[in-house]
Protein backbone atom coordinates (compact mmCIF):
# COMPACT_ATOMS: atom_id res chain seq x y z
CA UNK A 1 0.00 0.00 0.00
CA UNK A 2 1.24 3.09 -0.82
CA UNK A 3 -0.32 4.62 2.98
CA UNK A 4 -0.87 3.82 6.05
CA UNK A 5 -4.48 2.86 7.17
CA UNK A 6 -5.66 3.42 10.38
CA UNK A 7 -9.54 2.17 11.50
CA UNK A 8 -9.89 5.17 13.88
CA UNK A 9 -8.72 7.83 11.15
CA UNK A 10 -5.23 8.46 12.59
CA UNK A 11 -2.81 6.28 15.22
CA UNK A 12 -4.31 6.09 18.75
CA UNK A 13 -2.45 7.74 20.91
CA UNK A 14 -0.61 5.93 23.48
CA UNK A 15 -2.10 4.87 27.03
CA UNK A 16 -2.22 7.78 29.62
CA UNK A 17 0.82 7.51 31.91
CA UNK A 18 -1.71 7.58 35.23
CA UNK A 19 -5.12 5.77 34.28
CA UNK A 20 -7.30 7.55 37.08
CA UNK A 21 -10.58 8.57 37.44
CA UNK A 22 -9.95 12.30 35.66
CA UNK A 23 -8.35 10.29 32.82
CA UNK A 24 -11.15 8.21 32.12
CA UNK A 25 -13.81 10.95 32.46
CA UNK A 26 -11.84 13.06 29.81
CA UNK A 27 -11.93 10.19 27.54
CA UNK A 28 -15.51 9.75 27.37
CA UNK A 29 -16.33 13.07 27.63
CA UNK A 30 -14.50 13.12 24.23
CA UNK A 31 -16.83 10.66 23.27
CA UNK A 32 -19.96 11.93 23.89
CA UNK A 33 -19.26 15.46 22.55
CA UNK A 34 -18.09 17.21 19.20
CA UNK A 35 -17.50 16.19 15.49
CA UNK A 36 -18.31 12.58 14.82
CA UNK A 37 -14.62 11.75 13.25
CA UNK A 38 -13.49 12.91 17.02
CA UNK A 39 -15.89 10.52 18.79
CA UNK A 40 -15.39 7.57 16.30
CA UNK A 41 -11.42 7.85 17.21
CA UNK A 42 -12.24 8.05 20.75
CA UNK A 43 -14.27 5.46 20.95
CA UNK A 44 -11.67 3.45 18.77
CA UNK A 45 -9.03 4.69 21.71
CA UNK A 46 -11.67 3.48 24.83
CA UNK A 47 -11.57 -0.01 23.08
CA UNK A 48 -7.95 0.02 22.55
CA UNK A 49 -7.29 0.96 26.36
CA UNK A 50 -10.06 -1.71 27.54
CA UNK A 51 -8.45 -4.50 25.35
CA UNK A 52 -5.06 -3.80 26.39
CA UNK A 53 -6.08 -4.40 30.23
CA UNK A 54 -8.10 -6.88 29.66
CA UNK A 55 -5.05 -8.78 28.17
CA UNK A 56 -3.25 -7.65 31.06
CA UNK A 57 -6.23 -8.92 33.46
CA UNK A 58 -5.87 -12.22 31.75
CA UNK A 59 -2.23 -13.01 32.02
CA UNK A 60 -2.32 -12.48 35.66
CA UNK A 61 -5.36 -14.35 36.43
CA UNK A 62 -5.65 -16.85 33.95
CA UNK A 63 -9.31 -17.50 33.07
CA UNK A 64 -11.13 -13.88 34.18
CA UNK A 65 -13.94 -15.70 34.05
CA UNK A 66 -13.69 -17.90 37.46
CA UNK A 67 -13.96 -14.92 39.69
CA UNK A 68 -15.50 -11.54 37.67
CA UNK A 69 -15.95 -9.56 40.47
CA UNK A 70 -11.96 -9.99 40.97
CA UNK A 71 -11.80 -7.08 37.86
CA UNK A 72 -12.48 -4.44 39.92
CA UNK A 73 -9.05 -4.28 41.68
CA UNK A 74 -7.27 -3.59 38.14
CA UNK A 75 -7.46 -1.06 36.26
CA UNK A 76 -9.99 -3.11 33.75
CA UNK A 77 -12.55 -2.68 36.41
CA UNK A 78 -12.17 0.88 36.66
CA UNK A 79 -12.73 0.83 32.97
CA UNK A 80 -15.88 -1.11 33.13
CA UNK A 81 -17.38 0.68 36.13
CA UNK A 82 -16.88 3.83 34.71
CA UNK A 83 -18.52 2.73 31.37
CA UNK A 84 -21.41 1.35 33.17
CA UNK A 85 -22.26 4.84 35.36
CA UNK A 86 -22.41 6.52 31.92
CA UNK A 87 -25.66 3.86 30.90
CA UNK A 88 -26.70 6.80 28.50
CA UNK A 89 -23.76 6.97 26.42
CA UNK A 90 -23.57 3.18 26.42
CA UNK A 91 -26.86 3.13 24.96
CA UNK A 92 -26.20 6.02 22.45
CA UNK A 93 -23.73 3.98 20.96
CA UNK A 94 -25.97 0.83 20.61
CA UNK A 95 -29.06 2.91 19.23
CA UNK A 96 -26.95 5.58 17.00
CA UNK A 97 -23.67 4.03 15.97
CA UNK A 98 -24.85 0.46 15.52
CA UNK A 99 -28.66 -0.05 15.70
CA UNK A 100 -29.36 3.01 13.33
CA UNK A 101 -29.93 2.64 9.46
CA UNK A 102 -27.98 5.94 8.98
CA UNK A 103 -25.16 5.23 11.01
CA UNK A 104 -21.83 5.51 8.63
CA UNK A 105 -19.29 2.27 8.40
CA UNK A 106 -16.90 4.31 10.56
CA UNK A 107 -19.46 4.53 13.64
CA UNK A 108 -20.39 0.76 13.31
CA UNK A 109 -16.84 -0.08 13.39
CA UNK A 110 -16.20 2.37 16.18
CA UNK A 111 -19.08 1.09 17.81
CA UNK A 112 -19.09 -2.72 17.72
CA UNK A 113 -15.24 -2.78 18.83
CA UNK A 114 -16.04 -0.63 21.97
CA UNK A 115 -19.05 -3.25 22.51
CA UNK A 116 -16.74 -6.06 22.20
CA UNK A 117 -14.58 -4.78 24.26
CA UNK A 118 -16.74 -4.12 26.79
CA UNK A 119 -18.47 -7.52 26.57
CA UNK A 120 -15.62 -9.54 26.40
CA UNK A 121 -15.39 -9.11 29.89
CA UNK A 122 -19.38 -8.65 30.81
CA UNK A 123 -20.16 -11.64 28.29
CA UNK A 124 -24.17 -12.27 27.32
CA UNK A 125 -26.18 -9.06 28.33
CA UNK A 126 -27.42 -5.83 26.78
CA UNK A 127 -27.20 -5.55 23.68
CA UNK A 128 -27.67 -9.01 23.19
CA UNK A 129 -30.90 -9.58 24.37
CA UNK A 130 -32.03 -7.37 21.11
CA UNK A 131 -33.10 -10.32 18.78
CA UNK A 132 -32.75 -7.82 16.05
CA UNK A 133 -29.49 -6.31 16.83
CA UNK A 134 -28.01 -9.86 16.68
CA UNK A 135 -29.55 -10.68 13.22
CA UNK A 136 -27.36 -7.52 12.22
CA UNK A 137 -24.66 -8.90 13.77
CA UNK A 138 -25.44 -11.87 12.13
CA UNK A 139 -25.89 -10.85 8.57
CA UNK A 140 -22.46 -8.67 8.66
CA UNK A 141 -20.35 -11.68 10.03
CA UNK A 142 -21.80 -13.81 7.67
CA UNK A 143 -22.22 -11.80 4.64
CA UNK A 144 -19.45 -12.85 2.15
CA UNK A 145 -17.67 -14.93 4.47
CA UNK A 146 -16.43 -17.29 1.60
CA UNK A 147 -14.69 -14.48 0.02
CA UNK A 148 -13.16 -13.33 3.42
CA UNK A 149 -9.74 -13.03 4.19
CA UNK A 150 -7.75 -15.46 6.44
CA UNK A 151 -4.79 -14.78 8.49
CA UNK A 152 -1.75 -14.47 6.17
CA UNK A 153 -3.75 -13.21 3.00
CA UNK A 154 -3.01 -9.49 2.27
CA UNK A 155 -5.00 -6.70 4.12
CA UNK A 156 -7.06 -4.54 2.17
CA UNK A 157 -6.17 -1.93 -0.45
CA UNK A 158 -8.55 0.72 0.54
CA UNK A 159 -9.91 2.19 3.47
CA UNK A 160 -13.77 1.08 2.75
CA UNK A 161 -12.48 -2.68 2.65
CA UNK A 162 -10.45 -2.21 6.25
CA UNK A 163 -13.63 -0.86 7.70
CA UNK A 164 -15.76 -3.43 6.02
CA UNK A 165 -13.23 -6.50 7.20
CA UNK A 166 -13.17 -4.91 10.80
CA UNK A 167 -17.01 -4.79 10.88
CA UNK A 168 -17.32 -8.55 9.79
CA UNK A 169 -14.25 -9.10 12.34
CA UNK A 170 -16.16 -7.49 15.20
CA UNK A 171 -19.60 -8.40 14.62
CA UNK A 172 -18.40 -12.33 14.78
CA UNK A 173 -17.19 -11.37 18.09
CA UNK A 174 -20.20 -10.60 19.35
CA UNK A 175 -22.40 -13.31 17.77
CA UNK A 176 -20.00 -15.49 19.15
CA UNK A 177 -20.78 -14.26 22.63
CA UNK A 178 -24.69 -13.97 21.71
CA UNK A 179 -24.79 -17.48 20.51
CA UNK A 180 -23.82 -18.67 24.09
CA UNK A 181 -27.22 -17.93 25.42
CA UNK A 182 -28.97 -21.56 24.59
CA UNK A 183 -32.09 -19.88 23.30
CA UNK A 184 -30.03 -18.34 19.76
CA UNK A 185 -28.16 -21.26 19.71
CA UNK A 186 -30.75 -23.76 19.23
CA UNK A 187 -31.98 -21.52 16.65
CA UNK A 188 -28.73 -20.65 15.10
CA UNK A 189 -27.82 -24.18 14.81
CA UNK A 190 -30.60 -24.61 12.07
CA UNK A 191 -29.76 -21.93 9.63
CA UNK A 192 -27.10 -21.84 6.65
CA UNK A 193 -24.72 -19.48 9.40
CA UNK A 194 -23.21 -22.60 11.16
CA UNK A 195 -21.90 -24.15 7.79
CA UNK A 196 -20.37 -20.96 6.62
CA UNK A 197 -18.70 -20.41 9.74
CA UNK A 198 -17.60 -24.01 9.55
CA UNK A 199 -16.17 -23.31 5.82
CA UNK A 200 -14.28 -20.60 6.60
CA UNK A 201 -12.66 -21.98 9.74
CA UNK A 202 -11.60 -24.92 7.38
CA UNK A 203 -10.08 -22.77 4.82
CA UNK A 204 -8.42 -20.91 7.23
CA UNK A 205 -6.91 -24.45 8.31
CA UNK A 206 -5.87 -25.39 5.86
CA UNK A 207 -3.79 -22.39 4.58
CA UNK A 208 -1.92 -22.79 7.21
CA UNK A 209 -1.97 -26.52 7.68
CA UNK A 210 1.65 -28.13 8.30
CA UNK A 211 3.77 -29.34 5.55
CA UNK A 212 3.95 -33.35 6.60
CA UNK A 213 7.29 -34.88 6.78
CA UNK A 214 9.36 -36.16 3.85
CA UNK A 215 8.26 -39.82 3.06
CA UNK A 216 11.30 -41.98 4.03
CA UNK A 217 13.49 -42.42 0.99
CA UNK A 218 12.89 -45.93 -0.90
CA UNK A 219 16.34 -46.34 -2.04
CA UNK A 220 18.16 -49.37 -0.03
CA UNK A 221 15.38 -51.62 -0.83
CA UNK A 222 14.34 -54.56 1.42
CA UNK A 223 17.74 -54.64 2.56
CA UNK A 224 17.66 -51.22 3.73
CA UNK A 225 14.25 -51.59 5.25
CA UNK A 226 15.96 -54.29 7.40
CA UNK A 227 18.78 -52.87 8.71
CA UNK A 228 16.54 -50.15 10.21
CA UNK A 229 16.94 -50.93 14.41
CA UNK A 230 14.76 -49.88 16.88
CA UNK A 231 17.08 -47.04 18.04
CA UNK A 232 17.32 -45.48 14.63
CA UNK A 233 13.55 -45.83 14.04
CA UNK A 234 12.73 -44.36 17.25
CA UNK A 235 15.39 -41.59 16.75
CA UNK A 236 13.15 -40.61 13.50
CA UNK A 237 10.11 -40.24 15.54
CA UNK A 238 11.66 -37.76 17.82
CA UNK A 239 12.71 -35.95 15.04
CA UNK A 240 9.67 -35.92 13.30
CA UNK A 241 8.09 -34.85 16.93
CA UNK A 242 10.18 -31.97 16.76
CA UNK A 243 9.74 -31.15 13.75
CA UNK A 244 6.22 -30.21 14.16
CA UNK A 245 6.39 -29.11 17.14
CA UNK A 246 9.07 -26.41 15.41
CA UNK A 247 6.00 -26.13 12.82
CA UNK A 248 3.23 -25.61 15.48
CA UNK A 249 5.69 -22.71 17.23
CA UNK A 250 6.50 -20.98 13.61
CA UNK A 251 2.37 -20.93 12.59
CA UNK A 252 0.64 -17.74 13.35
CA UNK A 253 -2.91 -20.69 13.96
CA UNK A 254 -3.41 -21.44 17.68
CA UNK A 255 -2.02 -24.75 18.76
CA UNK A 256 -5.76 -26.20 18.55
CA UNK A 257 -6.07 -25.70 15.58
CA UNK A 258 -2.46 -26.53 14.10
CA UNK A 259 -2.92 -29.99 15.96
CA UNK A 260 -6.58 -30.54 13.91
CA UNK A 261 -4.79 -29.78 10.55
CA UNK A 262 -1.91 -32.39 11.15
CA UNK A 263 -4.66 -34.56 12.21
CA UNK A 264 -6.07 -34.84 8.54
CA UNK A 265 -9.67 -35.71 9.64
CA UNK A 266 -11.77 -37.35 7.19
CA UNK A 267 -13.54 -34.97 5.07
CA UNK A 268 -10.22 -32.67 4.42
CA UNK A 269 -9.07 -32.46 1.07
CA UNK A 270 -5.29 -33.08 0.61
Amino acid sequence: MAFEMHLAGRPLPPPPPVLDAAAISALLGQLQAGPMQERCYAAHTLASLLEAEEAKYKALVGDPHTSPSLRNHYKIGKLLNAIKDEEELYDAVVDQWVSARSATLEQQVAGLRLLLACLDCWLFQYPLTEEALVEKLGHWAVGGLDKAAVLGDEPPSTLQGLLEEARQTYAMGLLAIALANEEYGDEVVQTPMVPACCSYLQRAVMKHRPVAPAAAQAAGGSTGVAAVTSSSTSGGTAGEQQQQQQQAAESPLPPMLVAAAAAQPEGFPD
